[in-house]
């Protein structure tokens, strides 16, 4: 399990599914020792903070993209002046966030369905 709670097999399932950011789409690297937060720099992003740990919810995205959004709750970050600059909609991100977007319901704690807990998404 890494520091974030992940289990190193979701972890594992989401390094290989999430290579780009689902957000602004820059190829995401690695910087295990980097100081600061380098705009391509591959960064855990929980979609809903206050949601289940599974594979719909738990994201790579840039350090940018996660330094922009914060706690901010989805939708009202696509309204922000960072992801207008940089054409973030809920049109444009990758599927996996648009497959959260159709199917969460924030009264609804309900374990992910297996396709949410697998990871299985197009891109």
């Amino acid at each position: 399990m890494n520091r974030w709670g992940i289990t190193d097999a979701l972890e594992k399932k989401l390094r290989k599914r999430d290579k780009l950011c689902v957000y602004c789409r820059i190829k995401l690297r690695e910087y295990p020792h980097a100081s600061g937060v380098p705009r391509n720099k591959a960064t855990w992003e929980h979609i809903n903070n206050n949601d289940l740990q599974s594979a719909i919810n738990i994201v790579r995205c840039c350090g940018a993209c996660n330094a922009s959004k914060g706690a901010k709750k989805l939708l009202d970050w696509f309204e922000s002046e960072y992801c207008k600059k940089r054409n973030i909609s809920a049109q444009t991100v990758r599927a996996v966030v648009k497959h959260w977007l159709r199917n969460y319901k924030p009264l609804n704690l309900k374990p992910p369905s297996r396709a949410m807990q697998l990871g299985k998404f197009d891109t």
